[in-house]
């Protein structure tokens, strides 16, 4: 991080909250995710996602020496929870497969817990649970059901909001499961029994778009499920995304998280498109709190950083490049999103600050 950019995040930090909030209980109940507090185990409360996508490399393998970096951006914006692609873990140096650093696993969870952070941890299919194969940029394989491995070790750390498996396969069938879209539903029914046999958290499975109905009665088949978050990119709105959704939950209800929401700062043509990017995200961020008191459970924007390894895919006008979703810049500069959403989460923590007085 350049310096200038370093000077803008203490100016953007100076007014960030600090107080750690760690969970000893999150449960799901009535359309509404319910924590409690490690300091208060006796009052739960509503909790409403103020969340970031958050990646470093493609695979999800340098957390650990990036975090101390990117807490600072988190804090910046009051971003109150983080959503992974893969385990957020470290890993040991040198062995023949991607085994698990528990030390500094640990030590990453314990700072997200003190900065008052949570995280929705996510497993890959290929990678997390089935295992086996080889990491292109490492040479190291995958260990089968490592996803078991994490959860059992972390399964009630203060940190952790959520289990969730996938993203968005349903677009993805083809490709990745030969067209046999019941071959993923057992693989993550199989999944989710077995993290509900050791942890408490909520799991979820990671939906592109609102799901049809059919497919929301394939979901409520698997026992143990609680939320199908959702993946949602058309443009500035939601839509009647909130009065779909309470429709088609109705037999088995469950909060409305937005998994992925957000804009790029650059079009498909290289134009800067940060102005828009800002404006989009203050429209969604209006609707996504203007329907927390119902269902909405709040949401994570895509992404905290612009992430290089995308390259020059244009995702079309509701998306623009996908290498530039980023609130920061690669090196963390913020760029006017993040200064919109830092406006609006310190507005919804002051109010929920004055709430909690009266």
């Amino acid at each position: 991080m350049d310096a200038g950019a370093s000077s803008e995040i203490v100016t953007l930090r100076r007014s960030a909250a600090s107080v750690g909030q760690g969970f000893a209980s999150v449960k799901i109940d009535d359309c509404k995710i319910i924590v409690t507090r490690d300091r208060d185990k006796n009052a739960p409360e509503k909790y409403i996602i103020k969340g970031v996508c958050y990646s470093n490399d493609a695979n999800g393998l340098t957390f650990y020496e990036n975090l101390d970096r990117d807490l600072e951006l988190l804090k910046a914006i009051h971003a109150n929870s983080i959503r992974t692609f893969r385990p957020f873990a470290a890993y040991k140096e040198g062995a023949e497969t991607v085994e698990l650093d528990y030390e500094k696993t640990k030590l990453m969870l314990d700072k997200l817990a003190g900065a008052g952070i949570s995280v929705t941890v996510g497993f890959d299919s290929a990678r997390d649970i089935i295992g086996g194969i080889r990491d292109d940029a490492t040479g190291r394989v995958y260990r089968e059901a490592f996803y078991m491995e994490y959860i059992k070790a972390f399964a009630s750390h203060p940190a952790v909001l959520a289990w969730a498996f996938g993203n968005e396969y349903n677009y993805k069938y083809a490709e990745w499961f030969g067209g046999d879209k019941g071959r993923w539903l057992a693989i993550l029914a199989d999944a989710v029994k077995n993290a509900k046999a050791v942890s408490a958290r909520p799991t979820a499975v990671v939906h592109g778009e609102l799901p049809r109905e059919a497919e929301m009665l394939e979901y409520r088949a698997i026992h143990g499920l609680d939320m199908v978050m959702l993946n949602i990119y058309r443009g500035p709105g939601f839509g009647t995304l909130y009065k779909d959704w309470k429709s088609l939950s109705r037999a088995t209800p469950m909060p409305v998280v937005l998994s992925e929401f957000g804009r790029s700062s650059m079009d498909g043509r290289g134009n800067d498109t940060s102005a828009l990017q800002a404006a989009w995200l203050e429209k969604m961020w209006a609707e996504i709190e203007s329907n927390s008191t119902g269902s909405g459970a709040g949401g994570y924007v895509f992404s905290l950083k612009d992430e290089a390894w995308k390259g020059d895919f244009d995702s079309g006008p509701n998306i623009g490049l996908e290498s530039h979703l980023g609130l920061f810049t690669a090196d963390g500069q913020p760029k006017p999103a993040a200064r919109v959403l830092m406006r609006l989460w310190k507005a919804a923590e002051h109010e929920k600050e004055l709430r909690g007085k009266n």
